[in-house]
């Protein structure tokens, strides 16, 4: 974003170019629709925030090495539902398919309204890492960003059997060495929500690094699988937005640095 951009929004130029973006600008409310923002879509993406109002439930696509289907982010979670004893029901939130990218394939983002009185846990399921739920997504451009259904009525509340498996939400910690003392799912948790609480300006490269050795010390302990800490690295780098600045092979070069690195130690 320009100089200008800020100065006719009545706000002070930030002094590090870094942090004149739309992220400062808008304090991450977004903007509403209007014929250039589509076009912008088109052209280049966004991102859709959900707030405290709506969730977004994104299923991936797990690809094998050979690029066919290994997992399956929405027939998992209707696996999920049907261990509940529900059915999973689409036919009451906007179901959008995704195109995939290097990292997984061809998915699912699932919008649903949030209930106030049932908060929920943001982030990948203990149940299933590649089911998330959020309140903010990155859309691709319009054309790979497909509506495929649209309730005839009011949009569903999240599933009560969806909010269970993702359980209350946690306060974000700073992790340190003193979480090397906790369980392994929960220091995978810390040093994920820390990872994605990083917003532009907060050295995001630094604290992938950072968070790629934390989880090397996670795989030397024979907690962890590689492929699985690489994956949940990418998903929080593309969430808060370094891949995006940065690009795919350098994210990733981060990534396999200080899984290298640490694990060398």
């Amino acid at each position: 974003m320009t100089a200008g951009a800020f100065s006719a929004a009545g706000l002070p130029v930030p002094e590090d170019p870094r942090q004149r973006n739309a992220y400062q600008l808008t304090g991450r409310r977004g903007y509403p629709w209007s014929p250039a923002i589509d076009a912008h879509v088109r052209r280049r993406g966004a991102e859709l925030l959900g707030g405290s109002e709506f969730l977004c439930v994104d299923c991936d696509t797990s690809l094998a090495v050979d690029g066919s289907v290994w997992q399956d982010g929405l027939r998992r979670l209707a696996d999920l539902a049907a261990g509940s004893g529900a059915v999973l029901d689409l036919s009451g939130c906007v179901a959008v398919r995704t195109p995939g990218n290097g990292t997984h394939g061809a998915g699912w983002h699932l919008w649903f309204r949030a209930d106030p009185a049932c908060p929920v846990r943001h982030g990948p399921l203990a149940r299933c890492p590649l089911i998330e739920i959020k309140n903010r997504c990155t859309a691709p451009g319009s054309p790979g960003y497909v509506l495929r259904s649209v309730p005839d009525g009011p949009l569903d509340t999240l599933p009560e059997w969806l909010s269970a498996l993702a359980g209350p939400p946690r306060p974000v910690i700073s992790p340190g060495r003193q979480q090397a003392r906790g369980d392994a799912a929960r220091r995978l948790e810390s040093v994920l929500d820390f990872l994605l609480s990083s917003r532009p300006g907060d050295g995001r490269n630094g604290r992938l690094y950072w968070a790629a050795c934390r989880l090397a010390e996670l795989i030397a302990e024979d907690v962890l699988e590689p492929a699985a800490a690489e994956h949940a690295l990418m998903r929080a780098a593309e969430e808060n937005g370094h891949t995006g600045k940065h690009g795919e092979h350098q994210t990733r070069a981060t990534i396999e640095s200080g899984l290298r690195r640490r694990s060398a130690a």
